[in-house]
């Protein structure tokens, strides 16, 4: 399997704007130009290990996060998502999404015997 660029570019990019940041301030925070973080948001362009960890770091995120969809242990990575998703909703909103939750697995496990 080889990575696909335009996923982790696509995860790289709403990792950025989850946290207010521009294409220019990223590209200041790891020494590359704008227009080469756009490349790599749009997946033109791959980007070396060096350069991932880097943009991992300015991002505050993990690796496996922004690589969520690209490897194997998807359900830890999701599972983080999930709590970093959660880390500001009161235990009302919770509870709230929770049933939401279990309501769409069970419909998911209706239409799949269908």
């Amino acid at each position: 399997m080889s990575l696909n660029y335009k996923v982790l570019g696509k995860r790289i990019r709403e990792v950025r704007k989850r946290n207010g940041l521009s294409q220019a301030t990223l590209a200041e925070r790891v020494d590359k130009t704008p227009s080469y973080i756009s490349y790599i948001e749009s997946g033109i362009k791959s980007m070396s290990l060096d350069t991932f960890v880097l943009i991992s770091n300015a991002l505050d995120a993990s690796p496996d996060r922004l690589l969520m969809e690209q490897v194997t242990s998807t359900k830890r990575c999701a599972s983080e998502e999930m709590t970093r998703l959660l880390s500001d909703c009161t235990p009302n909103e919770i509870l709230i999404l929770l049933d939401v939750l279990k309501s769409l697995k069970t419909s998911l496990k209706e239409h799949r015997r269908q």
